[in-house]
Parts: C-alpha cells; structure tokens; sequence
C-alpha cells in the first residue's frame, strides 16, 4: 500500500501531552520488535523462539519485521508532523484508535477495504 501525500498542511488535533505519550507507546514497540528479532535471529537454546522449523522461523521475522515498518513509519509521520492524518484519505484518526494502536495509518473507513 502506497501513502498519500495530504494535499494541505494537517493539523492534529492531538496535544503535545497526548504526542509525547504516543512516541512513547512507538518507541517501546520499537525496542520491542528489535528485541525480538534479535532472538529470532540469536535464539538461547531452548528458548520460544528457537524453533528449528524454518516455516516458523520466517513467518515470525516477517510479522516481526512488518510491525517494525509500521512503527517506523509511524514515528516518521510524527517527525513530518502528519501522525494522526489517516494516509488513505487525510481525515484525522481518533484518538482512541491511535492508543489502541499507535503504529496505525489508517482510519476505520480506510482499514475496512484494505482488509477485504
């Protein structure tokens, strides 16, 4: 899924309260998924993820490795100032949704098709 450009300036209806505890929120998953692919990648023997099923082993990473894009690029769209502007049609996300899931790009219009 490619992301759209917002044709005017966004701005978000979050406070800096709300964006700082967000990054927060990233920056943990962030820390997260590197963790985990670093004992995908290092596993302790006998560890959960020292499976030496190589169909587990590349399904794990490439969940891992995705959910570490969408943190990315959520902490990109915060840098650019357009975190909360759903990339699919510019509308805001609301903030329950971004707490729930701070790594999102979409809004729940937007999601719903790109699901199907």
């Amino acid at each position: 899924m490619r992301q759209q450009m917002l044709a005017a300036p966004f701005h978000s209806s979050l406070s800096d309260d709300q964006l700082a505890v967000l990054r927060t929120l990233l920056e943990e998953q962030r820390a997260f998924r590197i963790d985990q692919l670093t004992q995908l990648h290092h596993p302790e023997p006998g560890g959960p993820l020292s499976s030496p099923d190589p169909e587990i082993f590349r399904s794990l990473d490439a969940g891992a490795r995705a959910a570490l894009r969408e943190v990315q690029a959520a902490l990109w769209r915060m840098d650019e100032g357009i975190y909360g502007a759903c990339v699919g049609c510019s509308d805001p996300i609301p903030v329950e949704r971004l707490e729930i899931l701070p790594q999102t790009a979409l809004c729940l219009a937007c999601q719903r098709p790109a699901e199907g």
